[in-house]
């Protein structure tokens, strides 16, 4: 089972997550992410995986989904905590090299913005 926490800063909206991360979450991953993404103008949302014990194929697909999408509608993303099974799974996938991953949600909230669209401004 999966529980999410968010935390509201004003340049990033943390969705801390909690428990199993796969396709039985998703019922409880989605709507967290929703509400996040309807925040007034979200510039960066960060998901705090440092109690995530389990994560499946379909979180993972789910993560490179939601990047590709906030990447296109200028908003950053970041995974920040990952530990054990979680970290030896995303880096077996090399999804480091996709999406910005960090150590803490401060280090993620310390990042800079994205400045505009990749598809306004292909150089993004």
């Amino acid at each position: 089972m999966l529980h999410v926490q968010t935390q509201v800063y004003p340049q990033a909206v943390v969705l801390h997550l909690e428990g199993r991360f796969d396709y039985h979450s998703m019922d409880t991953f989605l709507p967290a992410l929703s509400q996040a993404e309807k925040s007034p103008n979200p510039p960066h949302i960060v998901l705090a995986l440092h109690n995530v014990i389990f994560i499946d194929s379909m979180a993972i697909g789910r993560l490179v989904g939601t990047w590709h999408r906030l990447r296109r509608d200028g908003i950053r993303f970041t995974l920040t905590g990952q530990v054990g099974y979680v970290d030896d799974a995303l880096k077996l996938m090399k999804l480091e090299a996709m999406i910005p991953t960090v150590k803490t949600v401060e280090d993620a909230l310390a990042m800079p913005l994205l400045t505009s669209s990749p598809e306004r401004n292909p150089n993004v």
